[in-house]
């Protein structure tokens, strides 16, 4: 049975990369669909994933403008990611938990 510290490490991961997949797809499918995005299934469902990204978002500084702040939340998010990463792969390596 896994670690519960790797199974930590894994789910944090994964959200991590649920949300920035999300917010890729959200990006490109308000880019294609325009002002008709607001009506688009697809993108509701993007704009339900990310609204736990978009709170923290608007918890940042009030001073930075709003394009900022979510990108800026975007490169936390990437961090994020990357930090579970790190600690995947240091559990992993040297010992038979991953297998």
């Amino acid at each position: 049975m896994p670690d519960a510290s790797l199974l930590i490490a894994r789910s944090l991961k994964l959200l991590a990369e649920i949300a920035l997949f999300a917010w890729l797809g959200q990006l490109l499918l308000g880019a294609l669909l325009g002002a008709a995005r607001d009506r688009n299934v697809v993108y509701g469902l993007f704009t339900a994933i990310l609204w736990p990204v978009r709170w923290f978002a608007d918890r940042l500084p009030a001073a930075w403008p709003l394009r900022r702040r979510r990108v800026m939340a975007a490169v936390l998010l990437g961090l994020v990611w990357a930090a579970a990463l790190a600690w995947k792969v240091t559990l992993c390596v040297g010992g038979a938990v991953c297998r």
